[in-house]
Formats: C-alpha cells, sequence, structure tokens
C-alpha cells in the first residue's frame, strides 16, 4: 500500500517533495539531551554552592558555578543547538518524474545540492546509527562497491512497514504516475504543513511525546510547551528551502494542472474540518474499502478547497 505518513510535501504532474528524515524532532530530540544536562547541572550547582557556602566561601561559589555555567552552554551549543538554530526549516528532497532526476536539498557543509537520475540511485531500507530500531528510506549513489553519497528521506520507524509504505508511495509516482499514488479520490490531498507555525510546533511537540491522551497532555505539559517554545524558536531563525534557478526551470508545473493536491495550514487540518473525512481515514485505517464514488462531493471540497 503506498502512504505519505506525514512525509509529502507537495505534488503535481511534474515532481513531488518529500520531507528529510530529520524534520519530525527538529528542536525535540536535542532539547532532550539539553533537559537531561540542566537537569544534572543544576543539582551539581546546588550541592557545590551548598558546600561553599559551609565553609564562607560564597564569592568563590558564585565564580565556580558561574565559569561552569558559562562552559556548558557553549559545550551545550556547540554539540547540539548550533546544529538546529540558523539552518533551513526543512531539506526537501525532490522527485521529477518528467526529468528522471532527483534533487536532494542540502547546505554546502553537507556537501550541497545532490541531483542524481532516478536510475542510478539504490534504495533501501536504514538504520539509525545511534537508535539501531529506527529504520528509513535510504538513497545511494553507488560507483561498483563504493558509497560515493547518500542521503535519507521520510520519517523514520520502528517497523519496516510504515518504511514501505512511503516508498511505494514514491515508487509509483516516478514509474506510474500522480494517478497511482491515490487508491480514492478522498486520498488527494497533503497530510503535513511544513508551515513554522505555533499550531505546528505544538502539534509536532504532542507527537513526539506520545500524549494521546488529556491525561497525557496534562501529565507531560511541561515538556510539551518546553518543546513547542523551542522548536518554534529554531525555525524562526531558520530560512525557507529554495531550490536554484536551473532546478526550479526544469520543474515547471503546468497552468491548471489536475494533480495539484491542496496542502493545509496545519497539520491535519483537513482531517479535522472537512466533513465526513475524518470517518473516511478510520475506515481506510482499519482496512473497510470505501467505493470510489461515494462520497464524491468530499472529493470536490478538496477541488475547490483553495477557492475559498
Amino acid at each position: 500500500m503506498a502512504a505519505q505518513r506525514l512525509s509529502l510535501i507537495s505534488i503535481n504532474s511534474t515532481y513531488i517533495d518529500w520531507i528529510d528524515r530529520r524534520f519530525l524532532y527538529r528542536g525535540m530530540l536535542s532539547m532532550s539531551i539539553v533537559f537531561i544536562g540542566v537537569i544534572g547541572f543544576l543539582i551539581f550547582s546546588l550541592v557545590c554552592l551548598f558546600k561553599m557556602f559551609e565553609g564562607g566561601r560564597t564569592v568563590l561559589a558564585f565564580a565556580t558555578v558561574a565559569a561552569f555555567s558559562a562552559f556548558m552552554g557553549f559545550l551545550l551549543y556547540s554539540l547540539l543547538l548550533k546544529h538546529e538554530f540558523f539552518r533551513y526549516v526543512y531539506y526537501p528532497i525532490r522527485f521529477n518524474r518528467k526529468t528522471r532526476k532527483i534533487y536532494v536539498f542540502r547546505e554546502k557543509r553537507d556537501g550541497g545540492l545532490l541531483i542524481v537520475p532516478w536510475d542510478k540511485v539504490f534504495f533501501h531500507i536504514g538504520r539509525g546509527n545511534d537508535m539501531k530500531f529506527l529504520r528509513d528510506i535510504r538513497g545511494e549513489i553507488l560507483d561498483g562497491e563504493i558509497v560515493k553519497d547518500t542521503f535519507a528521506l521520510g520519517h523514520c520507524a520502528e517497523r519496516d512497514e510504515p518504511v514501505k509504505e512511503m516508498w511505494e508511495f514514491i515508487r509509483r509516482y516516478m514509474e506510474e504516475g500522480p494517478e497511482a499514488v491515490a487508491e480514492h479520490p478522498l486520498d488527494k490531498y497533503v497530510e503535513l504543513s511544513v508551515a513554522p507555525t505555533w499550531k505546528n510546533c505544538l502539534i509536532s511537540a504532542v507527537g513526539f511525546t506520545n500524549a494521546t491522551t488529556l491525561f497525557k497532555r496534562v501529565l507531560l505539559f511541561p515538556f510539551i510547551g518546553t518543546f513547542t517554545v523551542v522548536r518554534w524558536l529554531v525555525f524562526k531563525s531558520c530560512k525557507q528551502p529554495v531550490f536554484p534557478p536551473e532546478v526550479e526551470a526544469e520543474c515547471q508545473v503546468e497552468p491548471n494542472d489536475p494533480h495539484i493536491w491542496p496542502i493545509p495550514n496545519s497539520i491535519g487540518e483537513f482531517v479535522t474540518t472537512v466533513p465526513g473525512l475524518m470517518s473516511y481515514a478510520i475506515r481506510k485505517a482499519q482496512g473497510i474499502r470505501t467505493p470510489p464514488d461515494a462520497p464524491s462531493d468530499l472529493a470536490s471540497q478538496f477541488k475547490d478547497w483553495g477557492k475559498k
């Protein structure tokens, strides 16, 4: 089965833009490590202050804590936060089915823009370096048995099935066309929103903490709130990715392209605002097939969404 899995950014008859692997955790995974470091630092500082106050060394106590604070701040920024702030909001991977090319948006420090023919990339399920239980789609450019370059795309998962579903979406689009990736007219909408808004950051933080119930959200509120704020600050410091003019020239979209899917302003917007779509999505998740011609009125809402 082909599925977006919140990884599709945009789609039309010429190309699809797919999200990078790191987007899901931007500003949150690093913040988890920072949280642990800050808690440990506070405990250490309180112990140091208490011991030094006991010995009458107040000035030395404050000087030691201040110096250690500066060192820890520099260390955390150097190892973690500098890789989050002042970068790009996301790093799209573009698949152009007409030119049969893949365009991987990267910063210069990571090798810059990568352009490679679709047929020259070896795709497989990759594993994380540190968290080996996570899987993702991995593309490798080979020279014989030597890996010349590699890139990861789409959100990672703990099982193979979600990764295979994302890969099937990409494969069908490139090999069979945009009409092959949607089994029903109600599937023709983008699930993900990459807009750097408070709402999207909050939704991502709730998903990251797996706060699926009200009780969990209340219990994890300090973490959810912190992750939301930090993710928003990270995105506000970052630039929007823009492909070079020569790439955009190869990716021209025809006027009135019938395969342009609507893009939500926030993650999950269409499921919560289009009447009947939630029940359809639930039936689909349960494996219950819906006839393509019923209900057609919902599909027409997507068609006219941008005009409202």
